[in-house]
């Protein structure tokens, strides 16, 4: 890499500098092996290069006239300008290339659904990685000379022929400028030189010499960088915002580069927590405030200055003269020492022996606004500080209170406006019982931080009901912390708190006054502004934590918990969960309901969870649901009365199993694709009852062992199923028809109504005491290229698939398919009961895989009104259901066939449906065949247990079975409107006589292989059976 310096004094002259620099090496004879595609530029040891890098991108804008003459005489036919000062990750930068290229919608569409699946599989933002687009890219910008202008804020080179298809050697006359520096990112030259070794595609190492001395452009230069975070803070806060002028950002970054220059030599300022509260309190960020007014914007201002402003230590260190340094042997002895110290009035040491009084702060009585006290001893009844009119921000570090108390007398009024005044107040290893006593607080009205850190033994119940406008709460390597209020209503009052920090607490003896559990502010108000917890460094104080009803917390970082049993952050905006970090061997209860942006849940290794698992998790992620948290009082076993409160509403019990409410595991999600952050804690013994639906909210079955939709009495049946079909959600195609079918059936008489005569569902089978309930919400939605329609996939990950066993899908709208993640199809192993209703676009049930064989635990089956489905089971493979006894289905008009079968072919096939017993169809007008065979025509087909069959409104049905069928138990058959079929299961040569409820017409058109079978039938017809009926598919 070569080296280049240019000789400029201001931002203008430095761009044109490097514009002839670049010009030069484009009229260079290129060969193969030519390296001047790519320039660093580092600025003024790092000062100005962001803005001068904009300055060129400005220069050669298509925006103005002599931008596209300047673009012309570099012969380039595109600037590409990318700003990443604020890095996100290589994917961020490869959009806002994208974006810059106007790459086809199609493909931007390709970074909205990779960053969902990113979001659902838990990854950070900053380690999100590029897509496979660098042909797209290339394509667009092949026969085109271009200039990257690139801001980078990482910590790396970064390869941008590889990361976006940018042509950069041999030949190639494009070029690339960037740089690390900019907004006060200050890189020493040394950490630059160590970042690109990262990559090594750079060819030349640019930087900036002043004619003059730097000292005089130094200011000029820190006005350039200033006016460079102005510009970002305005596209983020608005042109009205506080800061507006480069000066105030130039003041900002000297007050913090003196404090980060005194902090090296003997201060800590803590300029990580503090600088914003140092900025506002000693008035360097200020604002003309009118009655009444609010302060809230300088603090936001603050916190937007300090996020585009980031500290970075090195390059302070880097800085400062080395005379200067003290060595840290000596800083420690000085740090030691007691003194009192403000960013404003300087330092000032204090006599070991001394006691610290008013007369040794009454000289800058109206100049403090900022005050640490550093090893002092002071009566904390009379301190010295009380003298102090402009205070704002007082911390106390090492402090203790005098034995002896020194006089007080007429001091109650200074005390209540001195502590009045306070915003920040910072208490470090220092006796808090008098300063935090619930007297004290009750004075802190205007008080917006409190850091408490180090205590032994503090009463955090002085808190309840005081600090009212407490922004943030720091708490932090507190041993043996106490609450002697309600640790529900410890927070009460503190609605405008927005940041809490309980890190590093813990506890050296066991006793009843300890602190166990942590309530959030929403768990006893309705109104909570909390958006960031932390919870670090093995917290081995609290057993229970709740944040429940916290709407805004959308930043939640934990760390070790050795004790903790439960968690609750119900209602909150957190999207992703991360408990990867901390070691949580006791946790056994986890609530997260009514967290619609919730994605992921990540989890620690299992050896640092508790043995067998979770023993309660509640998960609701859908936007309205009965089964969402109830906000009422329900201890769970094994909790105590104070405990989270969260509980799930009670539903109607799902078709004879329990309330879906007392399933220990409770998940209700809007989108499937988080169920597979439940696979690192879930359990293979874990039987699952899975309902998938569209929203509003899952439509749980009424209990009990009849279904509503089934006719409980002969004088209503008709009434009962036109009410069912009416009712539905799900808009049926076929609503019109069916009512009329049971107008015409209502007027045959008595006879007519065994038509309508249908078997209840059965109830569902019962669960292990290790059970889980899943509701799944339809949503999904996946884009096809132009001119294709929506359609809605529910992928289920397949540890679900194979440890359900129920399955309901029902009132989904938009649902074409049910997938699982290892396999592409639907198999769903020990499935025992499945029930498919009001689905009107799906297009089949089981979806199998290719030459896979597969055995079905199924039991019942049960589908009703799906409309588009042409096959219940597609197969490629040997499908067996040796356990099936039920089969149903109604309103299916596009079904072709249902289960086709194997015999013969594949151990065990001969099993298949040998234990069914009721076969009911009904309204399916283009079924051909219910039982098709495969790879040819076997020996006949025994069903030894069926006993019932009835059949309804099948006009295309031709046979049952496709090989001759044999069914020696039968005892009911009931058809109707079959006019294809044309033959019945063989009974067998015995004595039995089965009753065929039919048409007379039908009857007499059947076809026998013996004529003696027909005598093991007595055919009973209706009196009326021929009204208009239909006798082909009634849609097309």
């Amino acid at each position: 890499m070569r080296t280049q310096n240019i000789r400029a004094d201001t931002i203008d002259a430095a761009a044109e500098e490097i514009l002839r620099v670049l010009k030069e090496k484009t009229n260079t004879t290129r060969t193969v092996g030519s390296r001047d595609n790519v320039f660093y530029f580092d600025g003024w040891d790092g000062l100005g290069a962001s803005a001068v890098l904009r300055a060129i991108a400005q220069r050669l804008s298509t925006t103005s006239a002599d931008g596209k003459r300047a673009l012309a005489e570099l012969e380039f036919d595109q600037v590409i300008h990318i700003d990443c000062s604020m890095w996100e990750s290589r994917r961020a930068l490869q959009r806002l290339v994208a974006e810059q290229l106007r790459l086809p919608d199609q493909v931007m569409e390709l970074f909205d659904r990779q960053d969902e699946e990113d979001d659902f599989r838990g990854v950070a933002q900053g380690s999100r990685a590029e897509l496979q687009l660098v042909r797209e890219m290339y394509q667009h910008i092949q026969n085109r000379r271009f200039l990257v202008v690139f801001h980078n804020g990482s910590s790396e080179e970064i390869d941008l022929a590889s990361l976006c298809g940018f042509p950069l050697s041999g030949y190639s006359t494009s070029k690339v400028l960037w740089t690390f520096q900019g907004r006060f990112r200050l890189k020493p030259r040394t950490k630059v030189d160590m970042a690109m070794k990262t990559a090594g595609t750079t060819d030349s190492f640019i930087s900036a010499d002043p004619y003059h001395k730097m000292r005089e452009i130094w200011p000029y230069l820190v006005l350039q960088e200033a006016a460079e975070v102005v510009a970002a803070c305005k596209v983020k806060t608005g042109s009205a915002g506080i800061i507006d002028q480069p000066e105030q950002v130039v003041e900002c970054f000297l007050y913090m580069w003196e404090l980060c220059c005194i902090s090296r030599q003997w201060i800590d300022y803590d300029l990580d927590t503090h600088i914003t509260n140092y900025w506002v309190c000693d008035g360097v960020i200020h604002q003309q405030l009118q009655q009444g007014q609010r302060d809230d914007g300088l603090w936001r201002a603050a916190d937007s200055l300090q996020f585009e402003m980031p500290l970075d230590a090195d390059y302070h260190q880097y800085l400062l003269s080395p005379q200067y340094l003290l060595s840290p042997h000596i800083a420690t002895i000085v740090k030691s020492k007691p003194f009192w110290s403000s960013p404003t009035c300087g330092f000032t040491r204090i006599s070991d022996r001394a006691i610290p009084n008013g007369g040794m702060l009454q000289h800058y009585a109206d100049k403090l606004s900022v005050l640490k006290l550093s090893g002092c001893t002071f009566d904390f009844q009379a301190p010295p500080f009380l003298c102090c009119q402009s205070l704002r921000f007082l911390w106390l570090d090492h402090c203790q209170g005098t034995k002896t108390s020194t006089d007080r007398a007429g001091k109650e009024d200074d005390i209540r406006r001195c502590f009045q005044r306070l915003w920040v107040l910072d208490l470090r290893y220092t006796d808090c019982d008098q300063i935090l006593s619930a007297q004290m607080l009750a004075l802190m009205t205007q008080l917006r931080e409190l850091n408490v850190i180090g205590a032994k033994g503090w009463d955090m119940g002085q808190l309840q009901g005081r600090l009212p406008n407490i922004r943030k709460l720091r708490v932090k390597k507190s041993h043996d912390v106490r609450c002697s209020c309600s640790e529900n209503d410890l927070f009460s009052g503190m609605n405008k708190m927005e940041h809490l920090d309980f890190s590093g607490n813990y506890t050296t003896y066991d006793g009843s006054s300890l602190m166990m559990s942590l309530f959030g502010p929403g768990v006893s108000s309705n109104v909570s502004c909390l958006e960031t917890v932390v919870i670090v460094d093995r917290c081995d104080v609290v057993q229970q934590i709740s944040f429940r009803g916290c709407t805004k917390l959308n930043n939640l970082l934990l760390g070790g918990w050795m004790v903790l049993h439960t968690l609750d952050i119900s209602g909150t905006a957190v999207k992703t969960l991360d408990l990867s970090t901390p070691y949580i061997p006791n946790l056994y209860e986890l609530y997260l309901l009514d967290c619609e942006k919730l994605c992921a849940i990540l989890w620690p290794p299992k050896e640092q969870m508790k043995q067998e698992g979770l023993g309660k998790l509640c998960i609701d992620t859908t936007q309205s649901a009965p089964t969402a948290q109830s906000r009422e009082e329900n201890p769970k076993r094994g909790t105590s009365t104070a405990t989270t409160r969260t509980s799930v509403a009670p539903a109607a019990a799902p078709h004879g199993s329990r309330p879906s409410s007392e399933f220990d595991w409770h998940i209700s999600v809007r989108d499937a694709r988080l169920l597979g952050s439940l696979e690192p804690v879930y359990s293979d013994s874990r039987k699952a009852y899975v309902e998938i639906s569209s929203p509003p909210h899952p439509t749980v079955v009424g209990g009990g062992s009849k279904d509503e939709g089934i006719f409980k009495s002969a004088g209503s049946r008709e009434q009962q199923l036109v009410v069912n079909l009416q009712r539905q959600p799900v808009p049926a195609v076929y609503t019109d028809i069916s009512v009329d079918r049971l107008q015409q059936a209502s007027e045959g008489g008595g006879d007519t109504l065994g038509i309508m005569w249908m078997w209840p569902c059965p109830d569902v089978p019962d669960l292990p005491e290790k059970r889980c309930y899943m509701h799944i919400q339809d949503q999904i939605k996946t884009k096809l290229p132009p001119g294709g329609e929506e359609t809605s996939t529910i992928t289920v990950p397949w540890f679900v698939t194979k440890s359900a066993k129920i399955l309901h899908v029902h009132d989904s709208l938009s649902i074409t398919s049910i997938t699982s993640y290892q396999y592409d199809g639907s198999e769903w192993p020990d499935l025992e009961w499945c029930r498919i209703e009001r689905c009107p676009n799906l297009d089949f049930v089981f979806n199998h895989v290719e030459n896979f064989d597969f055995t079905y635990q199924l039991r019942i089956f049960w589908a009703s009104q799906l409309l588009k489905s042409r096959y219940i089971s597609t197969s490629n493979g040997y499908r067996i259901f040796p356990h099936l006894t039920l089969l149903h289905l109604d309103f299916c008009p596009r079904l072709i066939h249902i289960l086709p079968l194997t015999m013969g072919l594949v151990h065990g096939d001969e099993d298949s449906l040998r234990l069914l017993e009721t076969l009911e169809i009904a309204w399916c007008g283009d079924l051909r065949e219910i039982f098709p065979f495969q790879r040819g025509k076997p020996n006949p087909k025994d069903f030894p247990k069926l006993k019932s069959i009835h059949l309804h409104e099948l006009p295309s049905l031709q046979q049952i079975c496709g090989v001759r069928m044999s069914a020696p138990n039968l005892e009911t058959v009931k058809i109707r409107g079959c006019w294809s079929l044309r033959c019945l299961p063989d009974i067998g040569r015995n004595n039995k006589v089965v009753e065929c409820d039919c048409e007379k017409e039908w009857w007499d058109r059947l076809e026998w292989d013996d004529r003696s079978q027909a005598d093991n039938y007595r055919p009973i017809h209706p009196r009326y059976y021929k009204k208009t009926m239909l006798r082909s598919s009634v849609l097309r």
